[in-house]
């Protein structure tokens, strides 16, 4: 696997991670991949028209922009899937005042494998995709930055785990657009409605702690007043919501900060703080420390463990 980071003063890129395989396509058993990348744009980026050779499956993580397929724009933001199919006419370019980040894999469906081929339902489904957009709710993130991470520092194994990881993009992306994921774990029948309720806010909460722009919209989805849920949650739990939920966040920023794929900035915008300064204060009142502080604890820590085990 080879890969190349760029970034030039007025390329419209900040920076690009970007995997290339066109001569060479990664066979990953029932799939061929030709392309896999991260890109921050600044504000002036304009990719330019071109056709499509593959399937394509983008996923913004910052800040908003525009796609074009066959000569209609969508407009684009964080959290946003967007899925391009063989010749489609593609173009994209970023917003002036938020440049967005976006991760893309461009691949086939490996056709030697014919009706044995696991993704066959898959390639059909995305074939009849009229509306290429779908907010992700199942953290397709996870494996695009798993797969950015093994490509990197590739070791004995890396392909193994990127195998793993491209078949989880494809399958996250199908069941965003497809499959009701939303109903998640219901608990016994017998169990009483209000102990099946508080079930419901927990599970709502882990599902979507990306995507929670005001806690109202729990009691939206789950069509209480949030009065209501409140009151019931603090009952059964001895937590508020919006305590449960800021446990929820600290734990995904403590889990973030460790990755150190993301700068703070992108840590505190993926988990709508108003402001950098919010969630440094926020962070520190409640671990201890500020963020960049326990970034570099947790970067000091692993490397004393690497050198005590070498030592050993």
């Amino acid at each position: 696997m080879t890969s190349k980071f760029q970034g030039k003063a007025g390329s419209g890129k900040k920076f690009h991670f970007d995997n290339l395989f066109w001569d060479d396509p990664q066979v990953y058993e029932s799939i061929d991949v030709y392309q896999i990348g991260d890109l921050c744009c600044e504000s002036d980026f304009v990719l330019g028209p071109h056709k499509q050779l593959c399937y394509e499956i983008s996923y913004i993580t910052s800040g908003k922009g525009e796609f074009m397929t066959d000569g209609k724009w969508y407009p684009v933001q964080a959290g946003d899937i967007y899925v391009n199919l063989p010749d489609q006419t593609h173009d994209i370019r970023a917003d002036k005042i938020e440049p967005f980040r976006y991760f893309y894999i461009g691949f086939n469906f490996n056709y030697y494998t014919g009706d044995q081929n696991p993704f066959l339902h898959i390639k059909k489904m995305f074939d009849h995709i009229t509306y290429p957009i779908v907010k992700d709710r199942l953290n397709i993130e996870i494996p695009f930055l798993g797969t950015f991470n093994e490509m990197s520092k590739a070791t004995e194994y890396s392909n193994i785990m990127v195998k793993t990881y491209v078949h989880q993009i494809i399958v996250l992306a199908y069941r965003n657009f497809y499959d009701d994921w939303q109903k998640e774990y219901t608990p016994d029948k017998n169990i009483d409605n209000i102990k099946y309720l508080t079930y419901q806010i927990i599970s709502y909460v882990d599902t979507n702690i990306y995507h929670i722009q005001e806690l109202p919209q729990i009691a939206e989805e789950l069509g209480y007043s949030y009065s209501y849920l409140s009151h019931i949650f603090s009952q059964e739990t001895g937590l508020t919501i919006q305590q449960y939920y800021n446990q929820k966040r600290f734990e995904m920023a403590t889990e973030l900060l460790k990755k150190g794929e993301l700068t703070i900035t992108e840590i505190a915008e993926k988990l709508h703080y108003q402001s950098i300064h919010s969630f440094s204060k926020a962070f520190r009142k409640t671990i201890g420390v500020p963020p960049a502080q326990y970034q570099n604890l947790h970067k000091n820590n692993q490397k004393n463990r690497q050198r005590y085990s070498k030592e050993k």
